[in-house]
C-alpha cells in the first residue's frame, strides 16, 4: 500500500505542477485573452461549467490523496490534501455566489489584467514547489539512492 501511495503523489504532483506550470504562462502571455474571457462570463447569469468541473475532478483526485497521505503518515502529504481542499472550498464559495463573484469581477475590469498576471505567477511558483515536492517524495522513497 505505501508503494500505491507514492506511486499516486507522485502521478498527482507531476500532473498538477505540469498543468499550473503551463497554465501559469498561458495566462502570463494572453492576459487579454482571459480577461475577455472572465469578462464575459462574469455576464452570464450562471458560472462557467468548466470551473465546476475542474473542481469536481481535483476533489476526486484530493480525497484519496488525504487518506493515503496517513500511508504511511507523511505530513507534507497531508498538508497538500489539506491545502487542495481548502483551495476547492474557497474556489467552490465563489461559484457559490457567483452573482456577487461576477459583480467584482465587472466592478474591477481595470485591475483584472494586473490580477490575472498575479495568479499566473502564483500558478507557476505553485508548479514549481510541486516538481520539488516531487523530488522529495522521489528521495525518500529511495529513487534516488
Amino acid at each position: 500500500m505505501e508503494h500505491f501511495s507514492t506511486q499516486w503523489f507522485l502521478a498527482f504532483y507531476v500532473s498538477l505542477g505540469a498543468l499550473l506550470l503551463s497554465y501559469g504562462i498561458f495566462l502570463l502571455f494572453k492576459t487579454d485573452h482571459m480577461k475577455e474571457y472572465l469578462l464575459s462570463a462574469a455576464e452570464e447569469d450562471t458560472p462557467p461549467a468548466s470551473w465546476k468541473k475542474i473542481l469536481k475532478y481535483l476533489l476526486l483526485f484530493t480525497l484519496p490523496g488525504l487518506f493515503l497521505s496517513f500511508i504511511p503518515f507523511s505530513w507534507i502529504e497531508l498538508l497538500f490534501s489539506l491545502w487542495a481542499l481548502l483551495i476547492i472550498f474557497v474556489a467552490g464559495q465563489l461559484i457559490l455566489v457567483w452573482q456577487h463573484t461576477s459583480q467584482a469581477i465587472l466592478s474591477n475590469k481595470d485591475n483584472l489584467k494586473r490580477k490575472i498576471r498575479f495568479v499566473a505567477f502564483n500558478m507557476m511558483s505553485i508548479g514549481i514547489v510541486l516538481f520539488l515536492l516531487t523530488y522529495v517524495l522521489l528521495e525518500r522513497s529511495g529513487t534516488f539512492s
